[in-house]
């Protein structure tokens, strides 16, 4: 592989009682660094000498660039051509980046940039530019004048739909991948980097007769092209026979472009079956065949793997600036994901870790990797963003594996039980709340939910055993001060309620509702 551009979550009123309301939204899209977009490239390199123009602040889009005159174009693609040759001649990563944003914003209608941009962020993990830049290259495509052949447009369409292809086969999209390697062969039936690529998604559909006939028409024309048993893996790990896939790969040897995605196909495949020392092996090999001149940019470590709890092994995984997932254990990085997010005060960077924790175990579900842990996370962070449906959906699934393994956990049922009291149906809220006691029994947060629920079912004898039960457990909780004290007050237990709540506001001076609870509360214990 190479980069020649020429090449290839106080208090939530609900009468009769109150509870903290944890849940805050949150953007679940990886946005940090915006798009892809012509419009404003993010970096530019400043003081060049005998530039006419600065991308920074005179990139344009598509249409714009288009209705300048045709001297004022040719003028700005030359100056594109000066970040061309930057771009040809720096070794830092970075540098790279800066000078193709800069020659797509000056020349927009050259969509091979927008195609080795769309390279760069694909490599970096950033599947929001990707596709960005991927569109750009379309747009420009299609702007294409008949008999215009300043560019082939049909290389361009196939290299743009590969593009799009590969995207998709990274995020386990299998069928919306094969669309694209479809619209490849259209173009050019007879290419082998198409052969590829179609023959990978054909059997990751589980459509082994097309993946087949692929395999053996690669065959015919290299018997030893590395191809064939990768793409007979990839419908074996499809069809759910990962140790007939391990076997077909275990002596293969990928020497032809993308072999650093056939070195992380192979690790999975491996880390699957627990052949850990093995699947580090090949996730090594995936590593040293990334197709960047400057790795200064790739961090590589080795970290537990989201099923930790349960004796999971520890992975290697690289990262890309300390954030983005290049290769290694998708699995290992989801963890690390959703460990910073957990760890992360509320704001930009908890918000970034949640959003990757979405996409990553969004693809673990599709690759049918780590399924229990992997909808796990993701429901427990769509229950911090306030995505409540989602939210239930995701740990009602996890719910069940971890069951159905033997390993049932209490947060994924307590959080459950949450979820369901923020809809008001306190049935469902007291089974979950319920199990998950049964799990953790000395988990002040569970009887203090268990408390509200037992309220909504108008059981105020179980609900004051549970709030006593949590704060027997944690005299700190507030809200279990304050629900068992508007609880009391409500059973007419007036000097309970002034005991209850006079301690939560000791322990929360400032909240205007527990101080007008309270005035109210000494009104009502003077009248009677």
């Amino acid at each position: 592989m190479n980069f020649d551009i020429f090449s290839n979550r106080m208090v939530l009123k609900n009468s009769p009682v109150a509870f903290w309301q944890w849940g805050i939204s949150f953007f679940l899209t990886l946005l940090l660094l915006g798009g892809c977009s012509s419009t404003s490239p993010e970096v530019h390199c400043a003081g060049e000498s005998g530039l006419a123009y600065s991308a920074a602040t005179d990139s344009l889009s598509y249409e714009k660039f288009l209705d300048l005159p045709a001297i004022t174009q040719e003028n700005r693609r030359a100056q594109s051509r000066f970040w061309l040759d930057r771009f040809e001649d720096a070794n830092s990563s970075n540098v790279q980046i800066q000078a193709l944003l800069n020659a797509a914003g000056l020349a927009p209608d050259n969509p091979r940039i927008w195609l080795q941009l769309a390279h760069y962020w694909r490599w970096l993990g950033n599947y929001l530019k990707t596709v960005q830049c991927l569109e750009s290259a379309a747009e420009a495509i299609r702007g294409f004048e008949p008999g215009d052949h300043k560019w082939d447009k049909r290389e361009m369409q196939r290299r743009t739909a590969m593009a799009r292809a590969w995207v998709h086969y990274d995020r386990g999209e299998w069928h919306e991948g094969l669309n694209w390697a479809r619209a490849a062969r259209k173009v050019a039936p007879g290419d082998a980097e198409v052969w590829q690529i179609y023959g990978l998604l054909a059997g990751h559909s589980r459509l082994r007769s097309e993946a087949f006939k692929t395999a053996d028409d690669i065959l015919r024309l290299d018997p030893g092209d590395t191809d064939v048993p990768w793409i007979q893996a990839s419908y074996r790990v499809g069809n759910g026979d990962r140790r007939q896939a391990f076997n077909l790969v275990m002596g293969l040897n990928p020497n032809k472009e993308h072999q650093a995605e056939c070195w992380r196909e192979m690790g999975e495949i491996a880390e699957r079956l627990a052949e850990h020392s093995m699947a580090s092996r090949w996730y090594e090999e995936s590593a040293s065949s990334l197709p960047f001149r400057d790795k200064s940019c790739v961090l590589k470590m080795r970290h537990d793997r989201l099923n930790a709890e349960i004796g999971g092994h520890r992975q290697l995984v690289w990262l890309a600036y300390d954030k983005y997932y290049i290769t290694g254990s998708l699995s290992s990085y989801t963890s690390l994901a959703f460990r910073r997010f957990q760890k992360s005060e509320e704001g930009t960077r908890k918000n970034f870790w949640a959003g990757q924790v979405v996409n990553s175990t969004g693809i673990l579900i599709r690759k049918e990797m780590d399924k229990p842990w992997a909808y796990r996370a993701r429901g427990l962070v769509f229950a911090y963003g306030g995505k409540i449906n989602r939210g239930i959906r995701d740990l009602k699934q996890a719910s069940e594996l971890m069951d159905d393994l033997g390993y049932p956990d209490s947060e994924i049922e307590s959080t459950l039980g949450h979820l369901y009291l923020q809809k008001k149906n306190h049935r469902d809220a007291l089974r979950h709340l319920q199990y998950a006691a049964e799990i953790s029994p000395n988990e002040p947060r569970i009887w203090q939910d268990m408390g509200l629920a037992w309220v909504m079912s108008n059981q105020p004898h179980q609900a004051e055993e549970s709030f006593s039960k949590a704060l027997a457990l944690d005299a700190s909780l507030v809200t279990s001060w304050y629900n068992r004290g508007l609880l009391n007050l409500h059973q007419k237990n007036y000097d309970k309620a002034l005991l209850d709540l006079q301690k939560a506001a000791q322990l929360a001076p400032d909240n205007q509702d527990i101080v007008d609870l309270l005035q109210k509360a000494h009104a009502l214990a003077k009248k009677h």
